[in-house]
């Protein structure tokens, strides 16, 4: 096969359902769902013969049930996009944004004054730390970001969050139309074991191995490129 893009050749079955993104998944280590413009980044998109907007059709349960089965772990954290990592990767990608010594990379309170967390990202990690598992509304709510126009607002602070490791979904209300929304929580309750086991991982081996994957995808590592995708400093 000729032409063929490097993480592609990688993928070992096609993928047709659930357990085929999982398989792919834990091949590669990690992805996005979608393309990430200008990039040659492995998506589950791409990986399906898929575009940005047509994989959202066929993998939007996927998504959510192979996280909360803790098949998967997947929240919007690779360039801020959403994006899957296999659960031998989760340690990794934590250890590598905030292990030993780099502890402030996911202090809320330090990356607040730092100027490198929004105040409504602080709100909303403050309150589900003293009030766990919230639905979306009762969240909005509780964080003073009920306020239709705060909507936009919101979406960004839970993305920053989720980006650090911070918080991650944990259940949905409802799968009809109408009651589909999300439960949020504290990432390292929902899986505290992968937290334990990042605090043995020094950050710059569990960089370097993260580096290794993006050289088999074809992707050379670059401090500009490492900051754009994982907040790396």
């Amino acid at each position: 096969m000729t032409n063929i893009i490097e993480w592609q050749a990688l993928i070992p079955r096609p993928i047709e359902g659930p357990d085929d993104a999982v398989a792919m998944i834990e091949r590669l280590g990690f992805c996005t769902w979608g393309p990430i413009p200008r990039l040659n980044f492995p998506n589950l998109a791409d990986a399906m013969g898929e575009t940005s907007l047509s994989v959202l059709d066929h993998t939007w349960y996927w998504k959510d049930d192979l996280h909360f089965e803790r098949r998967l772990y997947y929240g919007k954290i690779i360039s801020g996009q959403p994006s899957f990592l296999a659960p031998a990767f989760l340690p990794i990608f934590i250890a590598a944004l905030a292990g030993p010594g780099q502890e402030g990379e996911r202090d809320h309170l330090k990356l607040f004054f730092d100027g490198r967390l929004s105040r409504e990202a602080k709100t909303i990690y403050e309150y589900l730390d003293e009030y766990p598992a919230q639905p979306t509304r009762a969240l909005r709510r509780g964080a003073r970001l009920n306020e239709k126009h705060m909507k936009t607002t919101t979406e960004r602070a839970l993305m920053e969050l989720q980006r650090r490791l911070l918080v991650c979904k944990v259940d949905l209300t409802g799968r009809t139309r109408g009651t589909y929304s999300y439960v949020w929580d504290l990432a390292e309750r929902f899986w505290p074991e992968a937290f334990e086991a990042a605090a043995q991982i020094a950050p710059e081996d569990a960089r370097e191995r993260i580096r290794q994957q993006l050289r088999i995808f074809g992707i050379e590592p670059t401090a500009a490129l490492e900051q754009k995708l994982f907040l790396w400093r």
